[in-house]
């Protein structure tokens, strides 16, 4: 298996970093996990809510909190994320898993993405904010990843979700949640005979395997395996992966399914659901998310794989890339796959207008004698004109 072809930084990305050496220069490696988690966290934050703000997504989309009791005896919470303008009824919903090497994130690092994708894709997104590292370690955050999701499963009535069409996904650390909820949610349906309760999933940049038990063996080369190959990639280096690594520590196995999900056998990946994959070609994360891609493709899993060459890790963070716009792009359209029916047959969910639009939209109806009178094809042709 060689994936390599796609890992030497594309001239879009040599363009950008040579435009903003010093923004790319910019880190905190230097600083203590705990400074480095405050301060980024802090910048996220604040860019969300700007974001937020200036878009007016605020006044789309409503939120709403929810604290879930946790195996451990603690608790963890939940955001979800409704168009306003939809009202009640039972939309589709999106259980997500943010990403930051299980150190960074916060329910309100999440507020424009979440927000973005309920009012663009009308759907209930629910926000599982799991806890980092290094306020803890081990299992916690996929233990709190699959408490979070069935409190979202067996509530879905509570948040508006239809719950014949909940799709599961996450970035980054986010994917390894993922990907972990879906193969136990497999595991519970195969041993209770009860239907899975997930449509589909999708994988953005996914960590699934730990490094220390990583299948080197299945590939043309170490040299060419995307660890080797991107270890001196942008943003995730490999100082910072063994970072995020050492900070969950050491006490569980490497290979255990939970930490490590993209080991596991293809026999045991039969019947997963669809599942969409958005990979950066110069990511030392590449090869085991198309790795994980090719298994369940031969277990017979509807799969849909999209790769960035030469781009890397979280590269679609930068809005100044032309290939940022095309990520969103392709993230709302595998959404949207995600939750399809059997025959990918997409129906869009109108959306219910404001009063005020409601208004407008009987007047102009009614009054505007561009419209009265016109043919169909004349009435279609005055509001593409219009917009």
């Amino acid at each position: 298996m060689d994936f390599s072809e796609w890992g030497q930084p594309s001239k879009e990305w040599l363009a950008f970093a040579a435009a903003n050496a010093a923004l790319l220069a910019q880190n905190d490696d230097h600083l203590p996990p705990l400074r480095q988690q405050a301060r980024a966290n802090l910048a996220r934050t604040t860019i969300a809510k700007t974001l937020v703000q200036t878009t007016g997504l605020g006044n789309l989309v409503i939120t709403e909190d929810h604290v879930v009791p946790t195996r451990d005896g603690q608790s963890i919470t939940l955001r979800s994320y409704r168009p306003i303008w939809l009202g009640s009824q039972a939309l589709p919903g999106y259980v997500y898993f943010h990403g930051g090497g299980f150190v960074f994130g916060t329910l309100d690092t999440e507020l424009f993405n979440c927000s973005w994708m309920a009012h663009a894709l009308s759907m209930t997104v629910v926000h599982i904010c799991y806890r980092h590292t290094p306020q803890v370690s081990g299992l916690t955050p996929w233990h709190d990843a699959l408490d979070g999701f069935d409190w979202v499963a067996t509530h879905a009535e509570k948040l508006g979700i239809d719950a014949s069409r909940l799709v599961v996904g996450g970035i980054s650390a986010g994917g390894s949640l993922t990907a972990c909820v879906v193969q136990n949610e497999m595991r519970r349906a195969r041993e209770t005979g009860a239907a899975s309760r997930i449509k589909g999933q999708l994988l953005g940049i996914p960590n699934l395997i730990h490094n220390k038990a990583y299948p080197y063996h299945l590939f043309a080369s170490r040299e060419k395996a995307s660890p080797v190959q991107c270890e001196n990639a942008a943003i995730i280096p490999k100082d910072r992966m063994e970072l995020f690594s050492k900070l969950l520590g050491s006490e569980t196995d490497p290979s255990d399914l939970t930490w490590s999900p993209g080991l596991a056998e293809e026999t045991d990946l039969r019947g997963m659901p669809p599942t969409a994959f958005l990979v950066a070609g110069w990511d030392p994360l590449r090869d085991e998310g198309l790795l994980y891609a090719q298994k369940l493709k031969n277990a017979g899993v509807q799969t849909r794989v999209h790769i960035f060459p030469g781009l890397p890790h979280a590269f679609n963070a930068f809005i100044q890339l032309p290939s940022h716009k095309r990520w969103n792009e392709v993230m709302l359209g595998c959404l949207r796959w995600a939750v399809a029916g059997e025959d990918g047959w997409i129906v869009e969910v109108p959306p219910v207008l404001p009063p005020l639009m409601e208004k407008a939209a009987a007047i102009t109806t009614s009054t505007d004698p561009a419209i009265i009178g016109s043919s169909p094809s004349d009435t279609i042709a005055g509001a593409g004109n219009s917009l």
